[in-house]
């Protein structure tokens, strides 16, 4: 079986015509090379150059074994060069999953990062923190933005890097109580009509810690997976709803934000098992979101005091 060795050779002398030149583009003794060229020709039982004191030339059946060498080394080069991609991290697939509230500014930085390393594909599925902590426990992902980690003893088999911190507000129809208030403590929501997220939501559990703390039971009239829907409904005037402040700030349906005193916030972190070591397309993409901090930070609207 010819090797791609055979073949490298080969082609340089069809190339060159010429076995001391062909010996010095590649770099080994010219006996040496004459003596693999003989020995591909009595592996393939056939002449492949006509030799003689003053030229070199193809034979019909070199001729035509130059066309695949040059088809079968540039693919091999081609695969080389994929493989070195994959490598480098410039090449490759990254399962990403995304925190509900957090998808607009992972946009921003997928979209910068596609920009730099555009043969990377990133999967992004939006999920809560439970389905997340066991898709990266189960291998299905790669890393997630997970809105609150693990207790220190449960977290020891995750890395983590830090987004930022944002308070979580109330928003409630324009004409409702609290509409005009710029700030009310938790404790006011004591019986209020609450939309609530699904269990496996951190932003749930925070809510509903943040009630327990200031001695309230809100109605939990309504449970979504969606800050959206949270939104419609607080609108129309059905219920209140609490999520991230960056998300209430964002267009959409009309809402009164309101803070609340004490203020709950949550703190998203980009997170990744730490018991497998990162492939080269994940530390790429985790490389450049330590070097872009702005464009995944969550809390940056400086304005709201």
């Amino acid at each position: 079986m010819m090797s791609s060795r055979q073949l490298e050779y080969f082609r340089a002398v069809a190339r060159e015509l010429h076995f001391t030149r062909a010996a010095e583009t590649l770099q080994i003794a010219q006996p040496a090379l004459s003596q693999q060229i003989r020995k591909l020709e009595r592996q393939l039982g056939i002449a492949l150059f006509e030799r003689n004191n003053h030229r070199v030339a193809l034979t019909p059946a070199g001729s035509a074994l130059l066309e695949h060498a040059e088809r079968v080394l540039a693919d091999i080069e081609a695969v080389e060069e994929e493989m070195r991609g994959w490598a480098q991290g410039t090449r490759g697939r990254i399962r990403l999953g995304g925190a509900r509230g957090l998808t607009a500014r992972l946009a921003r930085l997928l979209a910068e990062f596609s920009l730099e390393f555009p043969s990377v594909t990133v999967e992004l599925r939006e999920m809560n923190t439970e389905e997340m902590v066991a898709g990266l426990r189960g291998g299905r992902l790669d890393a997630a933005t997970l809105v609150r980690l693990p207790t220190q003893e449960e977290g020891r088999w995750l890395e983590s890097m830090a987004l930022g911190e944002e308070p979580l507000v109330l928003i409630t129809s324009t004409s409702a109580p609290l509409a005009g208030e710029y700030r009310v403590p938790v404790a006011a929501l004591d019986g209020a009509d609450l939309v609530c997220y699904s269990p496996g939501s951190v932003i749930r559990e925070i809510v509903l810690s943040a009630l327990a703390d200031a001695g309230a039971t809100a109605r939990i009239r309504f449970e979504t997976r969606e800050y959206s829907t949270a939104r419609a409904m607080a609108s129309v005037g059905l219920a209140a709803a609490v999520l991230p402040r960056s998300v209430a700030e964002e267009p959409g349906q009309p809402v009164a934000v309101v803070r609340l005193d004490p203020e709950p916030s949550w703190a998203p972190s980009l997170a990744w098992p730490a018991g497998r070591r990162p492939g080269p397309a994940l530390t790429a993409f985790l490389g450049f979101a330590a070097r872009h901090p702005e464009l995944a930070w969550v809390g940056g609207h400086k304005h709201f005091i």
